[in-house]
């Protein structure tokens, strides 16, 4: 049966316990460690990146349906089954479903047919996640462009939150919009996040927050201040943001961008958020792939401890 949303209230969501994978207590918080199947190096596998991020210190992983050869739309039910089996064996659980396919099927297209498909992405993200044993799920909600204009993408996507909301209470997921700020030029203030979840209203619905996107519009502990309650998981990456534009991404490991490690720590005891730290990684090592899983881990290890 599904489970009710009880963490709405003034500490963070709260993800289920797994016997299998004991989670981590470091000083005043209780959290565990996630990295993206998306990550695994290109040719290893879908097992052998199971092991590499078991070995390097994770306690679960990010599916990205659509964006990996072992996880797509055309997966079967009982496939995803067995993708799910072999998470387990590994001594891992799955954090969340994510997906990239919303970039060429957005949500809040004018078109009704890539509309209807792009709703039939998030069920079935919310199917998987159910038959995977998590109780989350990443979206990203609208795109905003020259000729898609923002209330459009607004009301669109309000529109989508509502209709798929029912179904994702009664599987007992959490739907989290993604801040994607300078890319979907949407949300761009947590203030505006907040509105658009208050008039989606629904309990099943919350922000899966990327803290790495938000380098253009604001400071990534203040978003975690005024969206606490509506955290369903956390996407952590550091950015290049007082330096511009830096090769092919903004985007890098934590620690060595520009974030505030120590205020965001801070904000996230503040509001009581407990739950699933997700790494992403947008410029990979040039030289020994795995080497990076391990660093990663180590330095959200130091995060939860406050070894700042």
């Amino acid at each position: 049966m599904p489970r009710p949303f009880a963490a709405l209230g003034v500490t963070g969501y709260r993800p289920r316990q797994s016997a299998s994978v004991a989670p981590h207590w470091r000083g005043e918080t209780l959290m565990k460690k996630s990295i993206g199947d998306n990550e695994i190096p290109k040719g290893w596998g879908f097992e052998r990146g199971l092991d590499l991020i078991k070995k390097s210190g994770f306690d679960g992983v990010e599916l990205w349906l659509g964006d990996v050869p072992w996880f797509r739309m055309e997966t079967t039910d009982s496939e995803v089954l067995a993708l799910r089996r072999k998470v387990a064996d590994a001594g891992l659980m799955v954090s969340n479903v994510s997906t990239g396919l919303h970039w060429k099927y957005p949500l809040s297209s004018p078109d009704a047919k890539t509309r209807q498909y792009a709703i039939r992405i998030v069920e079935r993200q919310i199917e998987t996640a159910h038959l995977l044993g998590t109780d989350a799920i990443l979206v990203v909600t609208g795109l905003v462009t020259e000729s898609v204009p923002y209330q459009d993408v607004y009301h669109r996507s309000v529109e989508a939150m509502k209709q798929l909301a029912p179904q994702a209470a009664r599987a007992g997921v959490r739907i989290g919009c993604e801040n994607c700020n300078a890319e979907q030029k949407f949300l761009l203030s947590p203030g505006e996040f907040r509105r658009f979840l208050k008039d989606v209203d629904e309990p099943s619905v919350g922000i899966h927050l990327d803290l790495g996107n938000i380098h253009e519009t604001g400071f990534a502990e203040q978003w975690i201040e005024i969206l606490g309650p509506y955290i369903t998981r956390i996407h952590v990456k550091d950015v290049m943001k007082k330096r511009g534009h830096c090769c092919d991404s903004v985007y890098t490991n934590i620690f060595l961008g520009d974030n505030n490690w120590a205020l965001i720590r801070a904000a996230m005891l503040k509001v009581g958020y407990d739950g699933w730290l997700v790494a992403e990684m947008e410029r990979t090592y040039r030289f020994a792939p795995d080497q990076q899983f391990y660093d990663t881990s180590a330095a959200l290890d130091r995060l939860i401890g406050g070894m700042l």
